[in-house]
């Protein structure tokens, strides 16, 4: 007797999962943040080669190998502008307002008596983390075969592509070692899964603040994030192996006189988790009293 109801329960908590990655998907916060990102993910190396190509001798000088040019580590060009400048913001955009929107209704609370609260809050921790995650990989990695599509692999190594290979010490350094293309990847998986963990930062704003405006819904945690990495980066300006905002940065591995290990990146990432889950029951909490 005691087995279909353990399989009941199960079959709760994945249809929480499975709507809220639908709900995530239909958000049109969400919908138009990822055309504008694919957009940019596209656009910038078509620009580079583009605008770039009409300056004589440009990509002999310079060069014109592909791991120049993607958009991590070109710092020089827009779209690597405009995805550092909004990344503090991406993590809030990423939820999609669902658990907002739901709290500030009555669909909150009639989810939570037909099934569990629990389970409710967990499976949107779940599915903002996995969706915010696989959406900024896939995003990162189309920027990445773009721009092996536009540039040549065999293409020389000039003075200039030099400088961005990592410092022997760094820990993406062996990563290159074993390809570029390797490094590339390593990246885009720190950028995705460091946007994923901010975001259940920004869930739990929403579950312990409650904010009557959508607006201020976004700015506020927003705000919060800008200002505690501001602040951190003020505390760390001798210390920037400790400093996330340069550890997602691949052109920090050859500019910077830190040297940022494997242990720092755990470090800094473990802390972030730590201060999530502690900010997650916080708001389970405040969420619970808010009902």
């Amino acid at each position: 007797m005691r087995q279909p109801y353990v399989l009941k329960r199960r079959d709760l908590y994945m249809s929480y999962v499975l709507a809220d990655i639908k709900k995530l998907y239909r958000s049109s916060i969400i919908r138009w943040m990822l055309i504008i990102l694919l957009f940019v993910m596209i656009a910038d190396p078509i620009s580079v080669y583009i605008i770039n190509g009409k300056y004589d001798k440009f990509f002999e000088v310079i060069g014109s190998n592909p791991f120049q040019f993607w958009l991590l580590i070109n710092s020089a060009s827009w779209g690597n502008n405009l995805f550092y400048t909004i990344f503090w913001v991406l993590p809030i955009l990423s939820t999609g307002l669902i658990f907002y929107n739901e709290q500030q209704s009555s669909m909150r609370l009639l989810l939570v008596i037909r099934g569990n609260g629990l389970k409710y809050y967990l499976a949107k921790i779940f599915s903002i983390f996995i969706v915010t995650f696989l959406n900024f990989f896939v995003l990162l990695i189309i920027n990445i075969g773009i721009t092996y599509l536009i540039f040549p692999t065999d293409a020389p190594l000039t003075k200039q592509y030099m400088y961005l290979i990592p410092h022997t010490e760094m820990f993406s350094y062996s990563f290159y070692q074993k390809s570029p293309l390797s490094m590339e990847i390593l990246y885009a998986f720190i950028n995705a899964f460091a946007i994923a963990l901010l975001s259940l930062f920004a869930l739990a704003f929403h579950a312990m603040i409650t904010l009557k405006n959508k607006y201020i819904a976004i700015l506020t945690p927003f705000i919060v994030l800008y200002l505690i990495n501001y602040i951190i980066s003020l505390c760390l300006k001798d210390n920037l192996n400790y400093n996330l905002g340069v550890i997602v940065q691949p052109r920090a591995a050859s500019a910077i006189v830190n040297t940022i290990s494997t242990s720092n990146v755990l470090l800094i990432f473990g802390i972030v988790l730590i201060i999530d889950v502690i900010l997650l029951i916080f708001g389970h909490i405040r969420s619970k009293e808010i009902l």
